[in-house]
């Protein structure tokens, strides 16, 4: 397999968003993913080694992955909106990959770690084209999930035992939110940041969403 990432910008409304488009070279077809990164105001971008690893597994798998950074991160215009903004940058990005000529027919779907989860969660309850979510690390201790009770897709999570802001007694809380079963993976020892886990968190989805959306 030969992967190519490339550059790309992303119209959304009046800005556009950095991004980087990855897919096979050689296939170059299979279903879009859009990957959203964690909380710009404490680091994040789509530079960050869980989101690579998504990207990378997804890839590798026969998907076409977009991972970008949320308005006013990087180079994407505009600025952070607490949220609500960002969800306009997921559906705008899912707009765009979709009409690629890569995707066509294939489906959608959509991932986020940490605050990209709350982000990309609350934009696939409002796009019936999404077909499968996936979550790392969903910040249960930050943010409410009650909007869960609208989400249609197929929902996979993963998250670490030693992490304060997904901790473990609140997947009962999550789930309950949720008119589905939930496929939750913990993995032992693992804080909020994967460091030597992403991987394994990666694997652990990209198998989830070959069940709903394969490539």
């Amino acid at each position: 397999m030969t992967v190519q990432v490339r550059d790309v910008k992303i119209p959304v409304g009046e800005i556009s968003l950095e991004a980087k488009l990855g897919c096979d070279e050689q296939t170059s077809t299979g279903p879009g993913v859009v990957i959203c990164h964690p909380h710009p105001q404490y680091g994040g971008s789509m530079d960050n080694n869980v989101v690579w690893a998504l990207c990378d597994a997804f890839v590798e798998r026969g998907y076409v992955a977009v991972a970008f950074n949320f308005r006013g991160v990087g180079s994407s215009g505009g600025r952070h909106e607490d949220g609500e903004g960002e969800i306009l940058d997921v559906l705008g990005v899912l707009d765009w990959l979709e009409a690629l000529p890569e995707t066509k027919g294939f489906g959608l779907g959509v991932l986020g770690y940490s605050f990209g989860a709350w982000v990309g969660l609350r934009a696939a309850t409002r796009d019936a084209r999404v077909r499968c979510v996936g979550a790392v690390a969903p910040p249960v201790a930050m943010y409410p999930f009650s909007f869960l009770k609208d989400l249609s897709a197929p929902l996979f999570v993963v998250s670490g035992s030693q992490d304060a802001f997904c901790p473990t007694e609140g997947k009962e809380s999550l789930c309950s939110e949720l008119p589905n079963e939930v496929n939750w993976k913990i993995l032992e020892g693992a804080d909020h940041f994967f460091g030597n886990c992403e991987k394994e968190a990666a694997g652990y989805l990209v198998d989830g969403f070959g069940r709903h959306l394969p490539p």
